[in-house]
Parts: structure tokens; C-alpha cells; sequence
């Protein structure tokens, strides 16, 4: 469930021919540029899972926060904070925590903290449509493949990205058991200050957790 996360929040690319390759580097280009500027981003989404094989269709709302190559997550019974160096889980349900160090989980997943430049590594991209809307928003659809596809669980990041604001709002994940995982991105922030305690696990806010550390 924990790599789950590490998808989204990303966001989260060689087109069919030279015109829609360098479309799709174009807007990607802005986007990553816009990206950089940003000294934290805070916003909510919904996740949604939609996997015909096991008949699940589930939605939850979560909200992340980031600032430089740290973040937190939080969605459900879960949390995860990383101070760009160590990554906590928390699991409501048992009450417990596993703690790793990052460069140990971040392969096989999307980092939160990379997720408006993800496509820089790796990726092949395709402008799949130049007129697409979500819930009437005008998009750019743009299809990202992994060039390191056969050790990832997914084979295609399909964003959407609002042609006015230039943010993505939608992030559709395909993976390799026909299941689609979707985050659609609400009050997305790049203003707040976050302090650098906030991407820390404090262990006293949670009486009798177990600790599993994977460091050792």
C-alpha cells in the first residue's frame, strides 16, 4: 500500500512523430520550469482504484505537502513523512511505523517531491491529446512511459495538465495487472510556509507505536 503513495503523488515521454514529440517537450518544459520555482506545494486529491480483476473500485481523499525533497502524505490510515533523507510509514489500523532510508524505497515508485519533474528521468512522452478536458478544465493530455518499464509495476503515467495555470490536475497510473490508480488534484498551494518539523516523525504524537526500522 505504502508504494501506492510513493505513485501519486507524482505525477506523478518520444511522441508517434517529431510534431507531437516536441509538443509534449514544450509543455513539459514549462511545466518543470513553473515547478522550480515553487518553494512548497500543499494540495488535497482524490485517489481512486479501479481494478476489474479483483472487482475493486475504492475512492479516498488525501492531502501532501512538499518542500524541496521533502513531503508528507497522508490518505486513509496512512502517513508519511520524509525528510528527504529517511522515509516513516505509519499505519493507523496496528499502530505502527516502519522507518527506511530513502534511497532504499525509492526505486519502483514515484517520489512525491519529484512529482512536476519525474518525466526528466527515464521517460519516453506523447502528447496524447491537446483538447482534452477534465470536469470541463482544458487539458493537455500527455502520456509518459517508463524507459526502465520491465521494473515497474506500472507502463504508463497519464497526466492532465490545465493549459491555463499550466499545474497537472489529473494523474491516471496504469499498471501491469490491468488496474488504473487516479489522482485528481484539488486546491493545489504554492505559498504556504511549512516548517521543516512537519516532515518528521514525532513519535510522542502516537502513545505505544510499534517501530519497525529497516535502517538496522
Amino acid at each position: 500500500m505504502k508504494h501506492i503513495f510513493l505513485f501519486v503523488l507524482a505525477f506523478i515521454i518520444a511522441g508517434t512523430t517529431t510534431l507531437k514529440a516536441q509538443t509534449s517537450k514544450d509543455i513539459l518544459d514549462k511545466l518543470s520550469a513553473k515547478a522550480k520555482t515553487f518553494k512548497t506545494i500543499t494540495a488535497d486529491f482524490t485517489y481512486t482504484l479501479n481494478n476489474p480483476k479483483t472487482s475493486t473500485n475504492q475512492s479516498l481523499n488525501g492531502n501532501v505537502k512538499v518542500k524541496g525533497s521533502k513531503y508528507y502524505v497522508s490518505m486513509s490510515s496512512y502517513q508519511i513523512w520524509c525528510d528527504g533523507k529517511t522515509v516513516w510509514n505509519y499505519n493507523k489500523d496496528n499502530n505502527e511505523v516502519t522507518i527506511d532510508n530513502l534511497a532504499d524505497v525509492k526505486d519502483g515508485g514515484f517520489d512525491p517531491s519529484e512529482m512536476f519533474t519525474i518525466w526528466e528521468k527515464n521517460f519516453k512522452h506523447e502528447m496524447k491529446n491537446a483538447a482534452a478536458t477534465v470536469d470541463g478544465v482544458g487539458c493537455y493530455q500527455i502520456a509518459l512511459y517508463p524507459n526502465d518499464a520491465k521494473s515497474k509495476a506500472y507502463h504508463t503515467v497519464m497526466l492532465n495538465i490545465d493549459k491555463s495555470k499550466m499545474e497537472v490536475i489529473k494523474v491516471e497510473i496504469k499498471t501491469r495487472d490491468n488496474a488504473t490508480m487516479t489522482y485528481k488534484v484539488k486546491n493545489f498551494k504554492t505559498t504556504t510556509e511549512i516548517g521543516d518539523g512537519e516532515f518528521i516523525f514525532n513519535k510522542g504524537k502516537f502513545p505505544g507505536v510499534e517501530e519497525v526500522d529497516n535502517r538496522i
